[in-house]
């Protein structure tokens, strides 16, 4: 494997299992590896991924990794067009027999990410604001991947139910600074990830099974929820560096439009991260993590070797294919068209020329909430029919399209979808005026 060796851990295992399988993989990993990473590249290669689900928003900017010396003042992060802010709001507490209001504080650490991570999950899949919880703590816990479950002071429970606590009381604004009409409704003010929370225990000191999460949130995560494998966020619920790197390059790889790739620099990637290390230090903090990351995402192609991060054109985290022409290796050959963007404009999809060569296909069946190739046809429902479910659109075109089994191009598929989304929009629109 010449010149592999500077290539990410979860890029060499990729070409390893490629070329000889698990064996080759294990013997790779005695030499260039650890058996966190190997274990790691090997669960999610033998797991079917599970989607789930983060705001695109908490992808580009992240919590603070370790508690703040005031955790009782808001945290602002702010990344091109994107503004977050997370305010610590007081709830009414019973302190000493006395109902007192007090600031919980902000998030942070690991346990937020991934409890995060899991009620915006389940209010995707669900399609529903109220998601839920468990019978009692444990359970919950366990469903987030935490197989032992201690109480206590400082025990798992205690330290994950502090996080929820602060999580979920908190207010949120989040803001795109765009041009056009349609980003000015980017833009969630001063609202709660549930509006009804008031902590994890009921007023009888029984564990609260369900949430019920804010509309205002709840709408806005539906239109701009990026995909990801739960497996792999079992594997790196521990480190919260982690989580971020790992979701944050879901987000932003799979939106690379140019094959060249896009080059920013540490302090960008520092601001993303809400890292405030040191430029040294945070460097090889995230050379480091970046080898368990790849572990669990081997298709993320970056380049953290130089002055400069670069990040290359890449699939989404639920796509099982390990390497292949849709990816391009890093020191390896460009591929002939970047992979499709998540995010790919209707425009875009509308105006490309179809190639005579181009594979015939039938609709995507299933959701459209998750996948490469249907995240083109949901963005199309998402931009010209709004406000309608994309999979009620997807069921009722299956249903009506003329010759709907035969199999077409994908550029004959997303013209045929796009007049017929714009019609369904119409049609309910003036049914609901009625």
């Amino acid at each position: 494997m010449n010149g592999d060796q500077h290539r990410p851990l979860g890029h060499q295992y990729a070409l390893a299992m490629l070329n000889g399988g698990e064996e080759s993989v294990r013997k790779l990993a005695t030499t260039a590896g650890t058996q966190l990473t190997l274990d790691a590249f090997l669960r999610v290669q033998d797991e079917e991924p599970v989607p789930a689900f983060l705001h695109s928003a908490l992808c580009a900017m992240s919590l603070p990794t370790k508690r703040p010396k005031d955790d009782t003042q808001p945290i602002v992060r702010e990344d091109g067009k994107y503004a977050l802010a997370i305010n610590p709001r007081p709830v009414l507490q019973n302190v000493d027999g006395k109902s007192v209001m007090r600031s919980l504080g902000v998030p942070y650490g690991a346990y937020p990410r991934v409890a995060l991570i899991y009620l915006l999950s389940q209010a995707v899949m669900k399609q529903s604001r109220d998601v839920y919880l468990g019978r009692n703590f444990t359970e919950w816990m366990r469903r987030l991947g935490y197989q032992t479950v201690s109480y206590g002071p400082r025990g798992t429970a205690n330290l994950m139910r502090e996080q929820v606590d602060r999580l979920l009381a908190c207010e949120w604004q989040i803001r795109w600074d765009g041009t056009d009409t349609e980003d000015n409704a980017f833009a969630v003010r001063d609202v709660k990830i549930s509006n009804e929370y008031a902590g994890s225990l009921d007023k009888n000191g029984s564990f609260a099974r369900e949430i019920r999460m804010s509309e205002a949130f709840y709408s806005h995560l539906i239109d701009h929820a990026v995909p990801l494998n739960e497996i792999a966020i079992r594997e790196l619920k521990g480190t919260p560096t982690a989580l971020d790197l790992y979701t944050y390059l879901a987000y932003r790889l799979p939106r690379i439009g140019s094959d060249k790739g896009q080059v920013i620099s540490w302090d960008q990637l520092a601001k993303h991260l809400g890292n405030e290390a040191d430029s040294k230090r945070f460097r090889q903090t995230v050379r480091e993590t970046m080898q368990i990351v790849s572990a669990v995402y081997p298709n993320a192609n970056v380049d953290l070797s130089g002055r400069k991060v670069i990040l290359h054109p890449s699939p989404a985290p639920l796509e099982r294919k390990l390497v292949g022409p849709h990816l391009r290796l890093v020191g390896g050959e460009a591929p002939k068209t970047a992979p499709r963007s998540s995010v790919k404009p209707a425009h875009a999809a509308k105006s490309a020329p179809a190639k005579d060569d181009a594979p015939t296909l039938p609709f995507p069946a299933g959701s459209l909430s998750y996948g490469t190739r249907e995240a083109v046809f949901r963005q199309i429902a998402l931009t010209k029919g709004h406000p309608w479910s994309v999979d009620d659109m997807a069921a009722a075109f299956r249903k009506g399209c003329p010759d709907f089994s035969r199999p077409r191009t994908d550029s004959e598929w997303l013209r045929i979808w796009e007049k017929f989304v714009v019609a369904y929009a119409e049609r309910r629109a003036n049914r609901s005026d009625d």
